[in-house]
C-alpha cells in the first residue's frame, strides 16, 4: 500500500476489533464519535499511477479523523488488507473488521474512466450484514455485504446507481437522516429526472431532512425539509484527481452536519472546498485558512466545449472519444469538427486542445479563438507533441485536469456574458 498520501496526519494508535462471525448480524461496540461504515477496497490507476487500499470507508475515515477525534471505521476486509488496517489505526482510527475471503480491487485506466472490478460483482460472495449503533453514523453502500444502522443522526451515501436501496430497506433507522447522492443516484432512487422533484420525493419516501446532490464540476445542490434550497459551487484546484472525491465530500459534510457544527448549506460548502484541496494534494489536510482561500468556479448547464485534435491513429481517436464522453458526463455540450465535418457552427465557450499533430485547419480555428479571447485549455498528451502554447490559456499533461479546466472555463465564459 502506498501510504505516502496519508502519512502527514498523526494520531494515537488504537486496537482492531474483530466481529463475531457466528452472529446473523455482526455486533460492533459503540462510542460517541463519528462512526463510518464503508468499503475498504484496493484502488489501482494507470494514468496517473495510483495504488492504494482505501475505498469509501478508509478514505472517509481519514478525512473525518483530520477534523475530529473519536473516528471509528467498520468494514469488511481480507487478510491482504492487514497493512491498510494498521495504517488506519496509526492515524487514530478505531477499526472494527469482519473478514471476507479475498481483497476487492477497483482498477481505472484514468481517474474518469469506469473501473474494472475484481472479482466481478456477480462473483463477490455476500457476507453477513454489519450492525452498527452509534450517535452519528456515516453509512456507505457496500458491494460485498450490507450494514444495518441505528443512529441518532445518519448520513447515507448509496455508492451505486444500480437500483440504490433506500436507507431503511434493510431495517436501518435514524432520528434524523441526510442523503448524499450524485445526480444519477438521485434520479434512479426517486424515478424523477428533475433534481428538485427527486429531492422532494426522497425526503417524503425516505424521511430525510436533508438531501445533498453532488453535481461534479457544477458543485452541489442542498435541499432541506424546511423548503430551503442552497447551491454550493465547486472550487478550483490546479490539478484534478477524481478517485474518491465523492467519499471526501460525503465525509466532510457528515462531520460538520451530523455533529451539529454547521447548517447543511455550510457543511456542503466546506465539503466542496475540501474536495478542491484533496484534488490538489491527495492528502487529508483541511486547514480552515486554506479552505477559505479556495476560489469558486462556474460550470453552467448549456455551456459548450469544442475539442481540437487529431484522429489519425487509434491512440488519438481513443483520447478524443474519452474527452468527448467525459465532458458530456459533466453536462457539457461538445463540438468536435473531427467527428462532425458537416457542422457549420463551431463556436464554443471554451476549447479543449489535445495537442498532438494538429491540422492546418485546426490551427486557423485556434488563431481565431485567440483573437476572440476564447479560453483554450491545452492537454499535452505526449512530451514530443508539437507545442502551440501561444494559443493556450492553461496547459496540463493530466487528462482529468484538462477535462475539468475546460468545463470550468466554459462555465466561466457564460457567467461573464450573463453579467
Amino acid at each position: 500500500m502506498d501510504t505516502g498520501t496519508i502519512d502527514r496526519c498523526s494520531f494515537a494508535t488504537q486496537a482492531v476489533v474483530v466481529a463475531d462471525d457466528d452472529r446473523d448480524c455482526l455486533m460492533i461496540s459503540r462510542g460517541q464519535g463519528m462512526h463510518i461504515v464503508g468499503g475498504l477496497y484496493r484502488e489501482l490507476c494507470d494514468v496517473p499511477a495510483w495504488d492504494c487500499t482505501l475505498g469509501s470507508g478508509g478514505r472517509a475515515a481519514l478525512a473525518a479523523s483530520s477534523l475530529v477525534t473519536g473516528v471509528e471505521l467498520t468494514a469488511y476486509a481480507s487478510a491482504a488488507d492487514a497493512a491498510s488496517i494498521k495504517t488506519l489505526q496509526m492515524h487514530g482510527i478505531t477499526t472494527h473488521v469482519s473478514s471476507r475471503p479475498s481483497p476487492i480491487v477497483f482498477a481505472y485506466f484514468h481517474p474518469l474512466s469506469s473501473p474494472h472490478i475484481e472479482p466481478p460483482r456477480g462473483m463477490i460472495n455476500q457476507q453477513k450484514p454489519l450492525l452498527v449503533t452509534a450517535d452519528t453514523v456515516l453509512r456507505f453502500g457496500l458491494i460485498e455485504g450490507d450494514a444495518v444502522i441505528r443512529a441518532n443522526r445518519a448520513i447515507y451515501d448509496p455508492q451505486t446507481w444500480r437500483n440504490p436501496p433506500a436507507f431503511s430497506a434493510n431495517g436501518s433507522t435514524a432520528n434524523e437522516l441526510a442523503l448524499v447522492l450524485n445526480e444519477l443516484e438521485a434520479r434512479q432512487s426517486s424515478g424523477c429526472d428533475d433534481l428538485e422533484l427527486a429531492a422532494k420525493h426522497l425526503m417524503v419516501m425516505q424521511g430525510a431532512s436533508v438531501v445533498v446532490i453532488k453535481q461534479g464540476a457544477r458543485g452541489a445542490s442542498v435541499y432541506e425539509a424546511s423548503g430551503k434550497f442552497s447551491k454550493v459551487p465547486a472550487y478550483r484546484s490546479s490539478s484534478v484527481f477524481k478517485i474518491g472525491t465523492g467519499d471526501v465530500f460525503t465525509a466532510v459534510f457528515a462531520v460538520y452536519w451530523a455533529r451539529g457544527l454547521s447548517t447543511p448549506e455550510v457543511a456542503a460548502d466546506l465539503a466542496s472546498r475540501s474536495v478542491s484541496i484533496y484534488c490538489d494534494t491527495r492528502a487529508f489536510e483541511f486547514d480552515e485558512s486554506a479552505l477559505m482561500r479556495r476560489q469558486p468556479v462556474s460550470s453552467e448547464l448549456g455551456s459548450a466545449v469544442r475539442i481540437e485534435g487529431n484522429v489519425q491513429s487509434l491512440g488519438q481517436r481513443y483520447v478524443m472519444e474519452e474527452a468527448r464522453f467525459a465532458l458530456q458526463e459533466l453536462g457539457i455540450g461538445v463540438v468536435n469538427p473531427m467527428f462532425s465535418s458537416d457542422t457549420l457552427d463551431l463556436s464554443a465557450d471554451a476549447i479543449l486542445l489535445i495537442n498532438d499533430d494538429l491540422s492546418s485547419e485546426a490551427l486557423v480555428r485556434l488563431a481565431d479563438d485567440s483573437a476572440r479571447l476564447t479560453p483554450v485549455i491545452a492537454f499535452n498528451d505526449r512530451a514530443e507533441a508539437s507545442s502551440y502554447a501561444f494559443t493556450a490559456t492553461e496547459i496540463t499533461n493530466d487528462f482529468a485536469t484538462a477535462i475539468y479546466l475546460a468545463a470550468w472555463a466554459a462555465g466561466g465564459a457564460i457567467a461573464v456574458r450573463q453579467k
